[in-house]
């Protein structure tokens, strides 16, 4: 359900994880989502960190996601997050996105963080 609230945990020791949450910040302008360094303390029902810290993870009401489906969650809840959550529902079905997101999530320390598109401004 898109306008329940969700609880998005990511690795705030990763530039690119952070510049994401950042810009999910900037666009949430009603509040669904509460950004969530893995840094910081967990709630007693979160996966345990390992699994925590290899993809993204959010929780709602109903249950914890990782990956791919978590990144849809997200992205259903932003105003101008409904193309993207297209692709990622499309690329669910194809049993490609999981793949594709965990490849770039293994290898995100390597890869730039991309300003929000607000801060290239200033």
């Amino acid at each position: 359900m898109p306008d329940e609230p969700l609880d998005v945990f990511y690795d705030g020791a990763c530039d690119l994880c952070r510049a994401a949450a950042e810009s999910w910040r900037q666009s949430d302008g009603q509040g669904r989502l509460s950004l969530h360094p893995l840094q910081a303390e967990l709630p007693d029902d979160a996966p345990d960190r390992g699994q925590l810290a290899a993809v993204i993870h959010v929780r709602s009401a109903s249950g914890w996601q990782g990956g791919a489906r978590a990144l849809l969650a997200i992205y259903r809840r932003l105003p101008r997050g409904r193309l993207i959550a297209c692709l990622l529902r499309l690329g669910i079905a194809l049993g490609i996105a999981d793949p594709i997101y965990r490849l770039v999530a293994r290898h995100r320390t390597h890869l730039p963080a991309v300003p929000h598109p607000r801060k290239r401004d200033s």
